[in-house]
């Protein structure tokens, strides 16, 4: 209903989605655990049996596995960049049960239009699947101009003074002052100086000029009774006065941010109230630049592999203010991944540094 009456017009990035060639469509058979936590209970139990006697060549047999890398599928390393081990069969953290299919190593490979993936896109997923849906949701809410900086993002359900974006300084190119605006065989334009002899040059140091333009940048999480707010760093809630926040987005794209954290707004129970990395807001400025967004996000301690929409490159034009919609649950085609309980840390559930970069044209 909202698509229809709102969202629909507005400049979406789609990402690749399965397309049936077949009336009935079926989904990829997978004969492994339900979820990755039982692979843990099952690589427990190998363990339990290396340390029994051996009887009846029970021992040859499960060192004959443990050779050939059957066993330790599950524990594999996950590549830390899904861009170079996502459809690449031979990067490192793709299991040994993959290798052993011989899939051809194509890296642009056609998606399956009989079998779709039942789960979500991950580091470990089979290759050449696609779900029936995205999970993932790029849409352009206006050009740049319509956010402000000095009043932030004019949204409901914003904690006062946490609805602004980071500031994100860009340097376009670096070159010395008034290089190549003259050229040095014609004369110099009217109350125009001639380079080199500027009066309030400083003697033995050459001036250069940055041009730069201003990206904004916002990680917005959401708790379970729908309040929201912007943190500027892992575990660091925003906190504006007036006027903008003043603290750099750098340090935020530079580390890994929490996927949960603690609301600040607690209840009156025992029970703590979580807050979820759910939207992550972009203004690109109208400037020879282009941003791209890699999103990679970790729902868990391993070997809970890395999620990444269908498209693991993104490219966000000039001159607008984009929002990416992370998935509120990471399913595999194994089974979700669970949220923290409370007992467990949140550091290992995060969405991985590195997730914007800017490109000048």
């Amino acid at each position: 209903m909202l698509e229809e009456k709102c969202c629909g017009k507005l400049e979406h990035i789609n990402f690749p989605v399965f397309e049936p060639s077949t009336p009935d469509p079926a989904p990829a058979k997978n004969e492994t655990p339900s979820t990755y936590q039982e692979e843990e209970d099952d690589v427990e139990g190998e363990k339990l049996k290396e340390k029994e006697p051996q009887t009846q060549g029970e021992s040859t047999s499960l060192s004959l596995a443990l050779s050939l890398g059957q066993s330790t599928d599950s524990l594999g390393t996950y590549p830390a960049d899904p861009q170079a081990g996502g459809d690449n069969v031979d990067a490192p953290g793709h299991g040994t049960e993959e290798k052993s299919e011989k899939r051809p190593s194509l890296v642009d490979r056609q998606a399956s239009t009989v079998e779709y993936l039942p789960g979500m896109m991950h580091s470990n997923c089979p290759k050449g699947l696609l779900p029936k849906f995205s999970s993932w949701s790029l849409v352009k809410l206006g050009p740049a101009k319509s956010y402000n900086f000095h009043t932030g993002l004019d949204q409901l359900g914003f904690i006062p003074g946490t609805n602004y974006l980071m500031p994100w300084d860009i340097v376009i190119r670096t070159k010395p002052e008034d290089e190549g605006d003259l050229d040095t065989n014609s004369w110099p334009a009217p109350n125009k100086a001639i380079p080199g002899k500027r009066s309030g040059a400083i003697a033995g140091r050459g001036r250069r000029r940055d041009d730069i333009a201003r990206a904004f940048v916002g990680f917005e999480y959401e708790d379970s009774r729908g309040r929201r707010f912007m943190c500027s760093g892992p575990d660091k809630i925003m906190k504006v006065l007036g006027n903008g926040p003043k603290e750099s987005a750098v340090k935020a794209l530079n580390t890994d941010m929490p996927l949960y954290m603690l609301s600040p707004s607690q209840g009156r129970g025992l029970k703590p109230h979580y807050a979820q990395l759910m939207r992550l807001f972009v203004v690109v400025p109208d400037a020879p630049l282009q941003i791209i967004m890699t999103p990679q996000v970790q729902p868990g301690a391993q070997p809970c592999p890395i999620f990444y929409p269908e498209k693991q490159e993104i490219i966000l034009p000039a001159d607008g203010l984009w929002v990416l919609r992370f998935p509120y649950s990471y399913v595999m085609e194994r089974g979700p991944c669970y949220p923290p309980k409370e007992n467990q840390q949140l550091i290992s559930y995060k969405v991985m540094r590195g997730i914007l970069k800017a490109v000048t044209l």
